[in-house]
């Protein structure tokens, strides 16, 4: 096995907490670990994790040149692997036939990558598999009440509206899907897959939320769950990232991108993705590669689950600090000795120790999206990724 040690690793979608914690966690390994980001404002321009970030084309605007701009990084800084984050890994896998002459590329093509990101082709795929899906319409309405109505294609559950009665039905828009209303358990999952083989894999409840996006996060175990993802990934054959929201068991929707729950691993998750998708763990060096001598592998192998399956940290809880200080405050005025539970056990994923400078770089993207949310009267949610999303083109 190969190791992290001297790797050149480029990571794409700088502006996100998932994309400063992959940072950290490749450098951790040994890796030298750029950054590529199109907004003017990112969070792992002060990290002590990241040598260097590059500023690039905004993918959705110029998608051309958004390629173009990588290719060149990869070439330049001789980068061996490329991890985009968010949704800017749609524009990246677009141009992935030539990023992938140059270095290895941790994304689908770009066709599979749509068939997990619609809301209805996803639904469809999970049915021919077998696997248990909810009711779903592309373009007309539930016979059944109620139901919700949602984009086939959208991010951070905005723009769903909730049908309880006929006089509020109304015709569902084209593009549109309405879903059977399921009520019960949150579970979000993460994942890595390598070829459809499960290599990592965490669930967590949904808690205290800033904009439909969890803001904390604990790991949970979820057999029923896990059995879903693992069927599905291993039908599909798929390498990467990818993440599930369940509701009492049953999946909602599939976002093939790094998600929330990256912040429950330790660093060992670097040496996981840099082999999927090309056959294989990669050995690192300090924690990353103990997965095969750490507890957890034990506490797997007790329990029946695969223990080649890395875990999150026994105990790890995360949580973006500034979001639960925000927009969790109203919970605290209801629920006051959980709050304070949460941010007590909590670790930020933004300040690290030995790493705060991304504390203040967290303000710079909010006052970002603060200013272009004023200038074109868009949630701030939704000023976060409108140079990056993507929508089915």
């Amino acid at each position: 096995m190969t190791t992290l040690r001297d790797k050149v690793v480029l990571i794409t979608g700088g502006r996100a907490p998932v994309a400063l914690d992959l940072a950290r966690k490749f450098a951790a390994g040994g890796a030298r670990v750029l950054v590529a980001e199109s907004a003017s404002a990112n969070l792992c321009g002060r990290s002590r994790a990241v040598a260097e970030v590059f500023r690039v084309p905004p993918p959705n605007r110029a998608p051309e040149r958004f390629v173009r701009a990588l290719v060149e990084i990869v070439r330049r800084e001789r980068v061996e692997l490329l991890v985009p984050t968010c949704e800017e890994i749609f524009w990246v896998a677009r141009g992935r036939d030539e990023l992938a002459t140059h270095c290895h590329v941790l994304a689908a093509g770009l066709e599979e990558l749509r068939g997990l990101h619609s809301k209805w082709e996803f639904v469809q795929k999970a049915r021919g598999h077998g696997l248990p899906v909810p009711e779903t319409r592309l373009g007309e309405a539930m016979d059944r009440l109620p139901y919700i109505v949602k984009p086939e294609f959208s991010r951070f559950a905005t723009k769903v509206r909730t049908v309880r009665t006929v006089r509020t039905s109304g015709a569902v828009p084209k593009g549109w899907v309405a879903q059977e209303l399921l009520e019960g358990r949150q579970l979000c999952t993460y994942s890595v897959a390598d070829r459809g083989r499960l290599v990592a894999h965490a669930a967590y409840e949904v808690d205290f939320t800033a904009s439909g996006a969890c803001v904390n996060f604990a790991p949970v175990e979820d057999a029923g769950t896990e059995g879903w993802v693992t069927a599905f990934l291993a039908a599909e054959r798929f390498s990467g990232q990818v993440a599930f929201d369940f509701i009492d068991g049953v999946p909602l929707e599939c976002n093939p991108r790094a998600t929330s729950g990256v912040h429950l691993f330790g660093p060992e998750l670097a040496a996981v993705m840099a082999g999927a998708g090309r056959g294989g763990v990669m050995a690192g060096t300090g924690r990353v590669g103990e997965m095969a001598e750490s507890g957890r592998v034990a506490v797997a192998a007790e329990s029946g689950r695969d223990a080649g399956v890395l875990r999150p940290e026994v105990g790890k809880r995360a949580m973006i600090a500034t979001a639960m200080l925000s927009f969790g405050l109203w919970r605290m005025v209801r629920e006051p000795r959980r709050w304070l539970r949460v941010v007590r056990e909590a670790e930020d994923v933004i300040a690290v120790p030995g790493d705060r400078g991304p504390f203040l770089s967290q303000f710079e993207v909010v006052w970002h999206n603060w200013l272009r949310s004023l200038w074109t009267g868009r949630s701030l949610v939704e000023c976060s990724t409108y140079d990056i999303e993507w929508d089915g083109r």
